[in-house]
C-alpha cells in the first residue's frame, strides 16, 4: 500500500498531464484509506471544477474545510458556488477566506467578479484596486479593472489602473492568465503588443496540451467523399456570430460538406438555437468536461474545425488545444491572433483586414477569403417605425454607433465631440450601457468637451428585428478605433445607413474598411482619424451629399455578394479544402483565394 503522500503525488501528476480521470481515480483510492486528507479533497474540487461539475467540486471543498483546509479552499468554494450561480453562498465563501488572509490577491479579484456579475460594479472595482495594492502587476486583475472601467466609460487620467500599466505588466510577463481581448480595443496595444499578450497567454494555459499527441488522426484523402466540418461555439444562440454566419453554414453544399455543429457554453432554447440546429447536418451538445469533449469531436474524424470563440466568453480553448482534427482554424468571434501556431494552424481572414504586412503578428497562417471575412444574414424584413416612436429629435442630423461601451474612450470622444461641435443640431445615438454610471460618465465627458450631455441619446434594448428597424432612422454611422464595429457595421450598412471608418493597424482595426470595400464604398473610408472628423462634418452639413451616398448604399445593396450567403459558403468550402490539400501534403502557409 502506498503511502498517502505518494498517492497525492501520483493524482498530482495526472491532473497536471491532463488526465483528469486517473487522477480521480488515485484520489478516491487515497480517500478510501484516508477521509481526512483536506488537500486530496482540494484537488478533487479543482479536477471536478474543470469538468463542468461545480456542485461535486463544491462538495469536495467543504470536505477539504472540514478536514482543516484553510483560505485556498475556501476561495475555491466561492468559484464553485460562482460557477453554479449561488452568488450569496459564493460571497460568503470569499468574504471567509479574506478573513483568514486579507492579502490573498485572488480571492479579492475573484469577489470582484462576483459583485460585477451582480451589477455592484463600484464595489466590485474597489476589490480589484484592492487587489492590485497588493500586487499592481497581477494580469488578470489589470484587466477586469480595466474592462469594468472601460465599460462604465471611467476614463479619469489619475484613477487606477491605467492602460499602461497592464501594457508594461504584459510586455514583461512570463505567465499570464488574463485572455488578451481587452487589447484589441486599447489605442496604446499594437500588433505586436497583441501578439505578445496572446503568446504568452497561449504558453502559460495550453503548453502541456499543445506538447502532447493530438487527439486526431492524421488527415484523410477527401477523394469521393464529402468533407467534414465542423463548427465549434458557445453562441449558437442569441448571439452576433449566429446573427453573422447561421445563413452561410446554412447554405454549405451538402454534396460536397458534411456540417457538424458543436454547441457549449449558457443553455439555451431560443429561437437561434432552433435555427442553428436546422442548419446543420448534426447538432452536438458537447459535455462540459474538456477531454470527453474533445474525444467526442475526435471520434467524428473532421476535415476542418472551426473555432467560433477564441478569447471570447464560454470559450473552450481545452478542447481546441487537444487538437481533435487535424486541421483547425479561428474564425469570427475573436479578432486577432490565439498567439500558438500548434493551437490552431489558420486564422481566417481576407487581404484588406489582414493584409500582408500583418500576418507576421500572427501565430496562424492566414487564410484569405477573396471579398471580406465577415459572413452576414440574408435580407431580413423588418418593421415600420419613426424618430418620433423611438425618441430621436425629428430634425435633427443623427449620428449613430451601437458599439459596446469598452470600444469607447476618450481620444476617441475627442474625435466624436468635434463632430457634434462641427454639426449644429445634430445628436449622437449609442447602445445602452450596462450601468446608469456609464450614461452619466458619457454625458459629463462630452460636457467637458463643450457639447451638452443632452445631445447624447441612448437607445433602450430591444429585440433584433426591432433594432434593425430603428436603425434605418439614423443619418450617418461612425465607427470605432482601433476596435472596430463588426456586426453593427453589419447592421447600419444593411439598413442603408452609410458608416465612416478608416483603416487602422490591426485586424481588429481594419474590419470596418473590409465591409466597406466589399461594398465598393472607397468614399466611406478615410485616411485616418483627422480625416473622417472633416468628413462627417462636412456629411452632417450638406444633406444633398448624405442622400447622394445614402442612395449609393441603397444601389450597392441588392445583389451585394457580401450579403450572400450562399457565395460565403462557397468561398468557405474552397478554403477549407486548401487547407486540408495542404493538411494532407504536410504544407502550413498562408493561403490566398482570388
Amino acid at each position: 500500500m502506498l503511502p498517502p503522500s505518494q498517492l497525492y503525488a501520483r493524482a498530482v501528476a495526472a491532473y497536471r498531464q491532463g488526465d483528469s480521470r486517473a487522477a480521480l481515480v488515485v484520489l478516491q483510492q487515497l480517500l478510501r484509506q484516508h477521509p481526512g486528507h483536506a488537500d486530496a479533497w482540494n484537488l478533487a474540487g479543482v479536477i471536478h471544477g474543470t469538468r463542468q461539475e461545480p456542485a461535486l467540486a463544491a462538495d469536495c471543498y467543504r470536505r477539504a474545510i472540514a478536514a482543516g483546509a484553510g483560505a485556498g479552499a475556501w476561495m475555491n468554494l466561492g468559484l464553485a458556488e460562482q460557477r453554479r450561480q449561488a452568488h450569496d453562498a459564493a460571497e460568503t465563501a470569499y468574504r471567509t477566506a479574506l478573513r483568514l488572509d486579507p492579502a490573498m490577491t485572488a480571492a479579492w479579484r475573484q469577489l470582484g467578479t462576483l459583485l460585477e456579475e451582480q451589477a455592484r460594479r463600484e464595489e466590485a472595482l474597489a476589490c480589484y484596486r484592492r487587489a492590485l495594492r497588493l500586487d499592481p502587476e497581477d494580469l488578470r486583475c489589470l484587466g477586469d479593472a480595466l474592462m469594468l472601467r472601460r465599460y462604465l466609460a471611467d476614463w479619469d487620467p489619475a484613477a487606477v489602473p491605467q492602460p499602461e500599466a497592464l501594457l508594461a505588466a504584459t510586455a514583461s510577463a512570463t505567465r499570464s492568465d488574463l485572455a488578451p481581448l481587452l487589447l484589441l480595443a486599447l489605442p496604446q496595444a499594437d500588433a505586436r503588443a497583441q501578439q505578445v499578450a496572446a503568446r504568452t497567454f497561449a504558453a502559460t494555459q495550453w503548453h502541456a496540451l499543445l506538447a502532447a499527441t493530438p487527439l486526431s488522426a492524421p488527415p484523410m484523402a477527401a477523394d469521393g467523399r464529402r468533407l467534414r466540418i465542423g463548427y465549434l461555439s458557445s453562441d449558437f444562440r442569441e448571439h452576433a456570430v449566429s446573427f453573422l454566419a447561421l445563413d452561410a453554414i446554412a447554405a454549405h453544399d451538402r454534396d460536397r460538406c458534411e456540417v457538424v455543429l458543436y454547441a457549449h457554453g449558457p443553455p439555451a432554447e431560443d429561437a437561434w438555437r432552433c435555427k442553428a440546429r436546422a442548419a446543420a447536418d448534426r447538432f452536438v451538445e458537447l459535455q462540459g468536461d474538456d477531454v470527453l469533449a474533445a474525444q467526442a469531436i475526435a471520434g467524428d474524424r473532421l476535415d476542418v474545425l472551426v473555432d467560433l470563440n477564441g478569447y471570447t466568453a464560454h470559450s473552450r480553448m481545452g478542447i481546441v488545444a487537444r487538437r481533435p482534427a487535424p486541421v483547425i482554424a479561428s474564425w469570427l468571434g475573436y479578432i486577432g491572433t490565439l498567439g500558438d501556431r500548434r493551437l490552431v494552424d489558420y486564422v481566417i481572414g481576407d487581404a484588406v483586414a489582414i493584409p500582408a504586412s500583418l500576418s507576421e503578428f500572427f501565430s496562424e497562417a492566414v487564410a484569405r477569403l477573396p471579398l471580406c471575412f465577415q459572413p452576414n444574414g440574408g435580407p431580413e424584413p423588418v418593421p415600420a417605425t419613426t424618430r418620433e416612436c423611438e425618441g430621436l429629435p425629428p430634425g435633427a442630423m443623427v449620428f449613430c454607433s451601437f458599439n459596446q461601451a469598452y470600444k469607447l474612450h476618450p481620444a476617441l470622444w475627442d474625435d466624436w465631440c468635434s463632430i457634434l461641435a462641427g454639426v449644429p443640431g445634430s445628436v449622437l445615438w449609442l447602445a445602452p450601457p450596462r450601468d446608469d454610471i456609464a450614461r452619466a460618465n458619457l454625458r459629463r465627458e462630452a460636457q467637458a468637451r463643450g457639447v451638452s450631455p443632452d445631445r447624447i441619446l441612448f437607445a433602450p434594448q430591444v429585440p433584433r428585428r426591432q433594432h434593425l428597424s430603428r436603425l434605418a432612422l439614423a443619418d450617418l454611422a461612425i465607427d470605432t478605433w482601433p476596435y472596430n464595429s463588426g456586426t453593427t457595421a453589419s447592421d447600419a450598412l444593411r439598413m442603408g445607413v452609410p458608416l465612416l471608418t478608416f483603416p487602422g493597424t490591426t485586424f481588429a482595426g481594419r474590419m470596418a474598411t473590409s465591409l466597406l470595400t466589399a461594398l465598393d464604398l472607397q468614399e466611406c473610408i478615410a485616411t485616418d482619424r483627422q480625416a473622417l472628423v472633416r468628413e462627417a462634418i462636412r456629411l452632417g452639413n450638406d444633406a444633398a451629399a448624405r442622400a447622394a451616398l445614402r442612395e449609393r448604399l441603397h444601389g450597392k445593396l441588392p445583389g451585394a455578394r457580401l450579403f450572400d450567403p450562399a457565395a460565403m459558403a462557397a468561398d468557405l468550402e474552397r478554403l477549407f479544402r486548401a487547407m486540408h490539400a495542404n493538411a494532407l501534403t504536410g504544407r502550413h502557409e498562408d493561403i490566398d483565394l482570388a
